[in-house]
């Protein structure tokens, strides 16, 4: 009796051991379920669906970084205008970094008000083209009066 206890010890380890497996991975598989279930109690469900619309609403109406909601929001204010000089800088600054446009020949740009004026010389008819595109494009600029002289083609 105390052989076939000895021999069946190995097999009564192995599945004891199985079985605290098992046990485990469910007590730790249901622990995230009673934390939720937990903070649900405490916060109450219309404390959560509140959050998560209000979530909602904020994603909704703060398209943009807060950087740029910032600017907007001082040019609408009184004496808090961006002016012509940041115009400029940010008009510049796109053309020099739009992939349509980083590789061309880069105008002098001079603003006023909110019109933007683009002068200098380019290779092409739609390189001039693009240029004045990409500088409508950027938020602030009323309009584009462009200067800008189209090389001639070179003759072969």
């Amino acid at each position: 009796m105390f052989l076939f206890r000895l021999l069946l010890l190995p097999f009564k380890i192995l599945l004891a051991t199985v079985g605290l497996t098992f046990r485990t991975g469910f007590a730790l598989g249901k622990a995230p379920v009673k934390a939720s279930r937990a903070a649900v109690r405490v916060v109450g469900l219309r404390g959560w669906v509140l959050f998560l619309a209000g979530l909602a609403l904020g994603l909704l109406f703060a398209p943009g970084p807060g950087r740029d909601l910032r600017v907007k929001l001082q040019g609408l204010l009184p004496g808090g205008a961006s002016g012509d000089d940041d115009l400029q800088g940010k008009v510049t600054f796109e053309l020099a970094h739009a992939p349509r446009t980083w590789h061309l020949p880069q105008p002098t740009v001079t603003v006023t008000g909110n019109r933007v004026a683009l002068s200098g010389s380019a290779a092409t008819a739609e390189d001039r083209d693009e240029l004045a595109r990409v500088a409508g494009a950027i938020p602030g600029v009323g309009g584009v009066d462009v200067s800008i002289t189209v090389a001639d083609a070179p003759v072969d």
